[in-house]
C-alpha cells in the first residue's frame, strides 16, 4: 500500500439543504465546487430521482519530485495516481433513490521512508529505493428513502488492495423545520480495515493488524433569504487499533485518535452577476495535538445558458503533531515517534479552476488545481519537514442523465 497521500483521493462533502426550486441561484447555490474530486454534481432535494443519471470521472494527481538537496538516498519520484470514478443514480419505486459509486485507482512511485541529518545537520530524507506500483478498488451502495419533511439513508462499502482491505457503513438523516428554511441533519459511519503490509519478512513489518473508525457528525443550516444560506457542522471521529505507518521506518504512533472538525459554509447567488460565491472555514483539533484551519473561496460563474466557470483559491495550516520528530531517532524504541511529514506543522496554498457545460441531458467539466506547501505558510510555528508535498491535479468528467 506505500504511504498514500490523503489529497489524491480526499473529498470535502457539503451536505447543503435548499428548497426545491430548480432556479438559477439554486443551481449556482447548490453547484459543487472542486473540492467533490469526480462525479457531475447534482441538486440535492427532497424528492427521490425522477431520472436516472450516469458520471464518470478520470482523474490523475501527480506529485512533485523531491528537491535533490534533500535526498539522501532512494528515489527522487514521488507519486502519481491515475483514479477512475463512476457513480450511477436511479429511482426505486416512489420514493427511493439508489446510488452506487466505485473507483479504480492505480498508483506508482515512492515515498519518504526515513529522515536522517547525516553531515551538517540538515534534514535529509531517505526514500523508497524501489518504485512502489499499487491498484485500489472501492465500491459503495446507497439507498435513500425520501418523506415529506426530510430523508434518511444507508450505505454500505468496501475497498482493497493488496495488502489493505476495509468495509464500511452507515446511516444518515435529514428533517426540515421552518416552512423548510431550517434543516437539522445527522449521521454515523463505521469502518473495519486489515493491513496486510507487502514485504513484511525482508523488512521487519507488521504482518496482520486491523483498526477501526466511527464516524458521526451534526450539521444545521439555514436558508436567509431567496438568494443565501449558511450551514454549520461538527464531525467526531474515532480511531482505534494500529495506526502506525508500517511502511516508514522507526514509526511509532498512539492506538487511538480522536479527531474534531467544525465547519461553516456560507452560499450567496448575485442576480445582477449571474454567480454564486461559496466562502467555507474549517477549524481541526485532535489529540495528537494537530490543528488546523481551513479557509476556501470559490466563485461560480454561470456564462449563457450552458455555461459555468468556477475558479477557487484554498488556504491551509496545520501545527506539528506532539511526537512528530524532523530526525528519526532510533535509540526511542517504542516512544512514540514519527517524521511522516503529513505530521508536521506546514501550510498550503492552492489555486484551481473548473469549466464545465450542460448540453441537452449530457454534462461535461474540466478542472485543474495547483497545491503548493511551505512551512512560512502555517500560522502554528514547530517542526517542519522537508518531504512536504506539492501537487498538480486534473480531471474530467462526463455525466448522462435519461
Amino acid at each position: 500500500m506505500g504511504t498514500v497521500p490523503p489529497a489524491a483521493v480526499a473529498a470535502v462533502t457539503e451536505q447543503e439543504s435548499l428548497n426545491t426550486m430548480k432556479s438559477r441561484s439554486l443551481l449556482a447555490l447548490t453547484a459543487s465546487a472542486m473540492a467533490l474530486p469526480g462525479l457531475v454534481p447534482a441538486v440535492k432535494a427532497d424528492t427521490p430521482p425522477t431520472d436516472t443519471s450516469l458520471s464518470y470521472r478520470i482523474s490523475s494527481y501527480e506529485e512533485d519530485d523531491l528537491p535533490r538537496e534533500y535526498l539522501l538516498a532512494g528515489s527522487r519520484e514521488r507519486y502519481d495516481i491515475t483514479i477512475h470514478q463512476f457513480q450511477v443514480v436511479t429511482p426505486v419505486g416512489e420514493n427511493y433513490g439508489l446510488t452506487f459509486n466505485t473507483s479504480y485507482e492505480s498508483m506508482s512511485g515512492a515515498s519518504p521512508w526515513y529522515a536522517v541529518a547525516p553531515f551538517d545537520g540538515e534534514q535529509s530524507i531517505v526514500m523508497s529505493g524501489a518504485t512502489i506500483h499499487e491498484e485500489r478498488r472501492d465500491y459503495n451502495l446507497g439507498l435513500r428513502r425520501y418523506l415529506n419533511n426530510g430523508s434518511v439513508g444507508v450505505n454500505v462499502g468496501a475497498s482493497d488492495e493488496n495488502d489493505y482491505e476495509s468495509w464500511n457503513g452507515g446511516i444518515d438523516m435529514e428533517r426540515h423545520f421552518n416552512n423548510d428554511l431550517t434543516t437539522l441533519a445527522g449521521g454515523f459511519s463505521y469502518s473495519s480495515d486489515d493491513i496486510n503490509p507487502s514485504d513484511a519478512a525482508l523488512f521487519n513489518r507488521v504482518t496482520d493488524e486491523n483498526k477501526h473508525t466511527s464516524s458521526a457528525f451534526f450539521s444545521v443550516s439555514q436558508i436567509i433569504d431567496r438568494n443565501s444560506l449558511f450551514q454549520s457542522s461538527l464531525n467526531v471521529t474515532r480511531h482505534s487499533g494500529y495506526l502506525t505507518d508500517p511502511y516508514k521506518l522507526g514509526d511509532a504512533r498512539p492506538d487511538s485518535r480522536t479527531q474534531i472538525a467544525w465547519s461553516n459554509a456560507y452560499r450567496r447567488y448575485l442576480t445582477n452577476l449571474d454567480a454564486a460565491l461559496h466562502l467555507d472555514a474549517r477549524l481541526y483539533d485532535d489529540n495528537f495535538g494537530i490543528n488546523s484551519l481551513t479557509l476556501d473561496v470559490s466563485w461560480h460563474q454561470n456564462v449563457g445558458d450552458t455555461w459555468q466557470v468556477i475558479p477557487r483559491i484554498r488556504y491551509y495550516s496545520q501545527s506539528q503533531a506532539g511526537f512528530f520528530t524532523p530526525v528519526n531517532d532510533f535509540s526511542l524504541g517504542g516512544v512514540f515517534n514519527s517524521s511522516d511529514y503529513r505530521l508536521s506543522a506546514y501550510g498550503a496554498l492552492s489555486g484551481g479552476l473548473q469549466v464545465q457545460t450542460t448540453l441537452d441531458d449530457f454534462t461535461v467539466s474540466f478542472a485543474l488545481e495547483r497545491y503548493v506547501t511551505d512551512d512560512s505558510y502555517s500560522l502554528f510555528g514547530g517542526e517542519t519537514s522537508p518531504a512536504i508535498v506539492n501537487f498538480t491535479r486534473m480531471s474530467l468528467g462526463l455525466g448522462y442523465r435519461f
